[in-house]
């Protein structure tokens, strides 16, 4: 009876932990909810995460229904226990935190002002989920104080977006006005021709319609 006891305790971890990394799974996958499911996750749902939620509702029915294991039934716990511990590892790896826990970055090639005062390029974070953005990243180049400022543009829109080893997707342009700048995607960027007057200093970016 002693060591039923303890079995149904190391059960219940066991069925605790899974449930953790099935959770976790979800969870990362979808960027918490925050993008689809591709094929590659979808591969993994089938081979780690539906076999742990079966073993899972297995363990919680018979727990449930206080089923006392007895002889070769002990045997089928125990591998109900090792089957659960060993799929936990696997489901914690699968998850990519990126564009969830940490940001996901897409950029384009690194560019110099005219007047030669800031380093410069467009950053898109997290694209292909709700919470995607843009922002203007700067550097300047006598300071080396780097600012970001978030431009207004409806990235949600990009479907795709072609990648090569140069890219060029935004030019800055100064005018009269000391550390303003005319920000405009280009043609090789998915939103061409939109454009923003970009205050440094106040670290502003105002869409001019």
């Amino acid at each position: 009876m002693y060591l039923l006891k303890w079995i149904k305790i190391l059960w219940i971890l066991a069925a605790l932990v899974n449930l953790s990394g099935v959770i976790w799974l979800i969870l990362g996958s979808t960027a918490n909810f925050q993008r689809g499911i591709d094929l590659i996750t979808t591969v993994i749902m089938i081979g780690l995460g539906i076999p742990s939620t079966l073993l899972i509702v297995i363990s919680v029915i018979l727990l449930v229904r206080r089923w006392s294991p007895q002889n070769g039934g002990v045997l089928g716990v125990f591998a109900l226990i090792v089957s659960m511990l060993l799929l936990t590892p696997p489901l914690y790896k699968s998850v990519n935190t990126s564009g969830w826990l940490t940001e996901r970055v897409m950029a384009d090639s690194i560019q110099m002002t005219t007047d030669g005062h800031y380093n410069y390029r467009i950053e898109v974070i997290n694209i292909f989920q709700r919470n995607s953005y843009a922002r203007l990243y700067l550097k300047n180049v006598s300071t080396s104080e780097e600012n970001r400022i978030r431009l207004s543009l409806p990235v949600y829109e990009i479907h795709g977006i072609g990648v090569e080893k140069v890219n060029y997707w935004v030019k800055l342009e100064p005018i009269t006005e000391a550390d303003t700048y005319i920000l405009h995607t280009t043609k090789n960027f998915p939103l061409s021709g939109e454009r923003f007057k970009v205050d440094v200093i106040n670290g502003r970016a105002v869409k001019i319609e």
